[in-house]
């Protein structure tokens, strides 16, 4: 199958239905996430929203991540690369990937869908994409990771990074 967004994407206009790779998917603006964030901020605090975020984030990670894997048959850097053009294709924000050691591994994302629509922020905001990256790492690594952003746009970083790390 291809690692293509534009191959995979299907409409059906007739049933009210979009999907990419054959997975049922919704198109959301990034005002409209980043308000969801923002609103569970103000009912769950931003401790309980940011949880709610990388837990969400991990899940989907470790599902996509499995379905890519499955379905493009790539293994390895050409894996990897695939990965990254897929979400820069998404508008997710330009990922650059590295395997650093056994028990790191480190993503900067530049142009981060979520910083850039989040604005100013005293702290680390890219709570989805911090849980997303953790998930892809456990399934290329095939154990339990955890992740920390370590810089933010929304902070005022040249672009945000996710050191991720086993989890003894």
């Amino acid at each position: 199958m291809s690692n293509n967004v534009k191959e995979t994407a299907r409409w059906e206009r007739h049933r009210g239905e979009f999907s990419v790779i054959g997975v049922p998917a919704i198109i959301v603006s990034i005002e409209t996430f980043v308000h969801l964030q923002k609103d569970a901020e103000k009912i769950l605090g931003t401790g309980g929203a940011a949880v709610l975020f990388y837990e969400a984030g991990k899940n989907a990670g470790e599902r996509w991540i499995n379905r890519f894997r499955k379905d493009w048959g790539l293994k390895d850097q050409r894996f990897v690369e695939a990965v990254q053009n897929f979400y820069a294709e998404l508008g997710w924000g330009k990922f650059n990937i590295e395997v650093n050691s056994e028990d790191e591994f480190v993503v900067r994302v530049e142009n981060s869908f979520i910083a850039r629509g989040y604005g100013n922020s005293e702290v680390a905001v890219c709570h989805f994409l911090r849980g997303y990256n953790a998930g892809l790492a456990e399934v290329l690594k095939g154990k339990d990771i955890d992740a920390e952003e370590v810089r933010c746009i929304a902070r005022g970083d040249e672009c945000c990074e996710f050191v991720m790390k086993g989890i003894d």
